[in-house]
């Protein structure tokens, strides 16, 4: 009996109120958002790619957005590219910083032999070439080319967007 008067006393206060909350995509207005940082969809962005032997093949105007989410082993990303000829390229990884959303961006020829790193902390990751500013890059001739998202340590996950541009 004491529930029910609480209950007939709270929506008498507010008689257009709702007691019910609703957190499914279908509730407008939405009541709570995700408790993790990606969906889904971006978990499975281009699956399987989790090696430099097994990439996803991407365009050049591909950008996600896809994620590195928990899992055993470790989530790590690989897109291969094919490049047509001698060009300055540039690759983007941008995410927000979390406390557990920090990630790295490592390039490799299309044979898997490692080419350059970036490894800052501050929500992008940028590998241009040629460069000789940190971190340096050879200049790219045409071929296929690798590049990995993976977590900066273990245990980072985060969504992000990628693009290329030469």
């Amino acid at each position: 009996m004491l529930r029910e008067c609480a209950a007939v006393a709270i929506a008498s206060l507010c008689p257009a109120c709702s007691l019910l909350l609703d957190f499914s995509d279908n509730a407008i207005p939405h009541d709570g958002s995700l408790d993790t940082p990606f969906s889904q969809a971006e978990c499975d962005y281009k699956e399987p790619n989790e090696s430099v032997t097994t990439p996803a093949m991407i365009a050049l105007t591909d950008t996600g957005p896809a994620a590195i989410c928990p899992q055993t082993p470790e989530d790590h990303d690989f897109y291969k590219f094919t490049v047509t000829n001698e060009t300055m390229l540039t690759i983007e990884v941008r995410y927000e910083m979390t406390p557990t959303g920090d990630l790295d961006l490592r390039l490799y020829h299309g044979d898997g032999t490692f080419i350059v790193g970036s490894t800052s902390i501050t929500g992008m990751e940028r590998i241009v070439c040629p460069s000789t500013i940190a971190p340096p890059c050879p200049t790219i001739t045409a071929g296929d080319y690798i590049f990995e998202v993976r977590p900066a340590v273990m245990g980072s996950v985060n969504r992000y967007t990628f693009s290329l541009a030469n």
